[in-house]
């Protein structure tokens, strides 16, 4: 399989580009007579700026002379699903657009599934990683596995923690804990006391308020504790009570960080108020060890800690930052159960209304070749989903651990990230303000259970798999 794919999009225009390969100094390719056709290609997307894409864009542009492709980027991600389902329901918009991957499962019938003259299904799952598998590869309406879409990266959330604070008071392992055991008693060393106040927090987590990703920590624990979101034709939501009620332990764990009754408590809504950006600046000025965050999330970090710079704040040497794999319920070194991560990232389809959807798919085709994924991450720091790129990426001394979590990763389907997001937000509030965990879920549950019917989601998911990973089974030779 040699053509796919490209990350995220959203709807407030911000800009667009023509690229042309009428303009490229390459050989002709004439071999094939839709070289002959002149066609201009749209592409929607939202992650990378036009000079990132044109840039990626070069060499198919230099072998495809007739083809032109117009990148358009946009930049409000709550308006742009609106916006893509508004003109494909008026037979326009893009040939090609960027979608979160949570979004495939209910997207289904808009897009046009890979060609067999790009590959098949088998052929994807021994390319990319399991994650891509599991929310882009899904059964059509004649009961044929088809691949709808292809990553040029995927994200996983890992731990940013600072070095330095670790030397300080933590000599003896110098980096966190690789398990959550571990990772309370590395707050209970690193927490320091002032007066009225903390004065260093060992880990920004527990609440919403001021972190940067609390929602997404709370998936990847619920994940971790064995959660199956839905049942097998995604006709009820079942997480809530599923798996004598993990999500529960999962929301009870993750508040626990904000509990002052716990010994690793050590972070709340008063510290996260003190900074101009919660637990991001809270890390660049050295006042919390560790946090949360995707390889997107570095760039973020850096730039607030040169905002905070020169606003006067006194912040930590960049060098102290470093990044460790989020941490596992069993430790790796001696557990034979899998590891477990969320990973989010964005993935290009073809739409279904595309008069391009052949030319489309040859695009995505070359997206998702191994020079073109290498030369992205050379550009973007975005480890690719790649099987093949995983050893090179995974050497990178910031970006390594990213890499490397993406052969064990997880997601799950997203109906709306916006609702998801604020729901679960006010599940955690809820737990936090003494309610029980289940309360918040349960009421979370309710709510995505009335997106379901409307949803048009019957895309059959082997429930039987995701029970015995959960039990910590081997499931390596199961069908997802």
């Amino acid at each position: 399989m040699k053509n796919i794919f490209r990350p995220f999009s959203i709807l407030l225009l911000i800009s667009v580009f023509v690229l042309s390969s009428f303009n490229m100094c390459r050989k002709e390719n004439v071999d094939n007579p839709i070289d002959k056709v002149e066609r201009n290609v749209v592409i929607y997307g939202m992650v990378d700026d036009e000079d990132t894409f044109s840039k990626v864009m070069v060499d198919y542009l230099g072998d495809h002379p007739y083809t032109q492709i117009t990148y358009k980027r946009f930049s409000d991600f709550d308006e742009y699903e609106k916006l893509i389902l508004n003109e494909l329901a008026e037979g326009e918009g893009p040939d090609i657009f960027a979608m979160p991957n949570s979004w495939f499962v209910k997207n289904r019938k808009k897009l046009v599934p890979m060609p067999e003259s790009e590959g098949t299904s088998d052929d994807f799952k021994t390319i990319f990683v399991d994650v891509a598998t599991q929310d882009l590869v899904m059964t059509d309406d004649n009961g044929i596995e088809r691949a709808y879409g292809i990553p040029l990266y995927v994200d996983t959330l890992a731990l940013y923690y600072n070095k330095d604070h670790f030397e300080d008071r933590l000599p003896g392992v110098g980096k966190p804990s690789p398990t959550w055991s571990g990772i309370k008693g590395n707050v209970i060393s690193l927490m320091k006391e002032g007066e009225d106040e903390i004065a260093v927090s060992g880990i920004a987590m527990g609440n919403v308020e001021g972190l940067l990703r609390p929602v997404d920590v709370l998936y990847a624990l619920m994940i971790q504790h064995g959660v199956v979101f839905y049942d097998g034709l995604m006709k009820e939501a079942i997480f809530a009570d599923s798996n004598e009620y993990a999500a529960s332990d999962a929301l009870e764990f993750y508040s626990s960080f904000a509990d002052p009754r716990q010994r690793h408590y050590g972070w709340d809504d008063d510290i996260a108020a003190d900074y101009l950006m919660g637990d991001v600046t809270a890390f660049v000025s050295g006042k919390v060890s560790m946090m949360f965050g995707f390889a997107n999330d570095y760039d973020l970090i850096l730039s607030q800690r040169k905002i905070a710079k020169t606003k006067g704040v006194d912040v930590v040497e960049e060098a102290v930052i470093k990044v460790a794999p989020f941490p596992q319920i069993y430790d790796p070194k001696d557990s034979t159960k899998k590891r477990d991560t969320l990973a989010v990232y964005d993935a290009f389809a073809v739409a279904r209304t595309s008069e391009y959807s052949e030319e489309a798919w040859r695009i995505l085709g070359y997206l998702a070749d191994k020079d073109t994924q290498a030369n992205y991450f050379e550009l973007t720091n975005k480890p690719s989903g790649l099987r093949s790129l995983i050893a090179q990426q995974k050497l990178h001394p910031t970006y390594g651990v990213f890499a490397e979590q993406t052969g064990y990763a997880e997601s799950f389907p997203v109906l709306d990230v916006s609702l998801f997001y604020d729901w679960f937000s006010q599940a955690i509030e809820l737990t936090n303000d003494g309610e029980q965990p289940r309360t918040g879920l349960k009421q979370v549950q309710d709510k995505v259970q009335e997106m379901l019917p409307d949803a048009g989601l019957r895309v059959p998911i082997n429930i039987e798999y995701y029970e015995k990973k959960a039990d910590g089974e081997d499931v390596s030779d199961m069908e997802i």
